[in-house]
This record gives structure tokens, C-alpha cells and sequence, in this order.
């Protein structure tokens, strides 16, 4: 059978595009790392703090489509690392966001004291 370069290009240009639509795929998880400070800008050295992740649809101050919360402790620069969609989720699950549709906004939330009653919203 001979091939025309015209049905070599078609061919090819499918190949490519099902190859970019097989590896197109949801996040497992989102990483994120920070330094906790305490009001004087000291760190919060070897500590176990909470922290708490809102996936916000559309705007800022838009509603919660995923919530999750991680209990870890900081180094002792305060530094912690975290992934989100790997914490304990409060509303929602991290695979069923749909992120083709709107804005996706982070919210982060830390509880120094790591009781889960004590959330200062860092934005």
C-alpha cells in the first residue's frame, strides 16, 4: 500500500493529539510548603500545628468544593511541607474537582496550637 504525505500528516497529527489527551490527567496532589511564624516573626521551631486547605470555586471568597485538613510538625526553621488532596477531607474529594470549569482559588488555614479550634486564615 503506498502512503500519501497527506495521510502520513492525518495519522501522525491523531497520534499527537491522543497522546496529549492520554496524559492529560488530575493531579494527585498539590505540594505546598511554609514557614510558621509566631507573632514576632520568630519560627515555630519543632511544633505540631494544624493546617487546614480550601479549594474555592470561581472567586476568592467563593464556596468550599473541597476542604481538608493535615496535622504535622514544622523543622526547627519552622518549615513543614505538605500535599494537598493527601489530608483528611472535611467536604469533598480531591479527584471529584473539576478543574476545567471556573477559577480554582487555595485558601490555607494554620492552627498553631493543632487543637482545630484555633484556624488563622493566611489567605
Amino acid at each position: 500500500m503506498k502512503y500519501t504525505s497527506r495521510y502520513i500528516f492525518i495519522t501522525l497529527a491523531l497520534k499527537l493529539a491522543l497522546a496529549g489527551t492520554a496524559t492529560a490527567q488530575v493531579p494527585q496532589g498539590i505540594p505546598y510548603q511554609a514557614v510558621a511564624l509566631n507573632a514576632q516573626g520568630q519560627p515555630l521551631s519543632n511544633r505540631s500545628v494544624k493546617v487546614r486547605f480550601s479549594v474555592l470555586d470561581s472567586i476568592a471568597s467563593g464556596a468550599a468544593v473541597y476542604v481538608e485538613s493535615h496535622t504535622t510538625t514544622t523543622n526547627t526553621l519552622g518549615l513543614f511541607s505538605l500535599n494537598v488532596g493527601m489530608g483528611t477531607a472535611t467536604t469533598g474529594t480531591f479527584s471529584s474537582i473539576n478543574w476545567g470549569t471556573n477559577s480554582k482559588f487555595l485558601k490555607v488555614d494554620l492552627d498553631t496550637t493543632a487543637s482545630g479550634s484555633n484556624y488563622i486564615d493566611l489567605g
